[in-house]
């Protein structure tokens, strides 16, 4: 089946009034595929990176991770004391 690609102008506050008619899953399924679509920041990214780690690492204490922490920054900075 062919596809066409057509361009529509629409006011915007129409447009919201027909997303406000949408039922939850419909605008649950426009949400996310707003956000696939979406370009992230790096800041995004590396929020996104943070929050999946921290739900990941909650057994480890905040003063292992921070020390984890300072030997990562000693390793990169090239002051490891071998």
């Amino acid at each position: 089946m062919a596809t066409k690609t057509i361009k529509l102008e629409v006011p915007f506050q129409k447009l919201l009034a027909v997303v406000d008619q949408l039922t939850g899953d419909e605008k649950l399924v426009l949400k996310k595929k707003l956000q696939r679509e979406k370009a992230s920041t790096w800041q995004d990214e590396f929020g996104n990176a943070l929050n999946y780690l921290g739900k990941r690492n909650v057994k480890f204490s905040e003063r292992e991770v921070a020390e984890d922490v300072c030997k990562a920054i000693a390793e990169v900075r090239g002051n490891v004391n071998r």
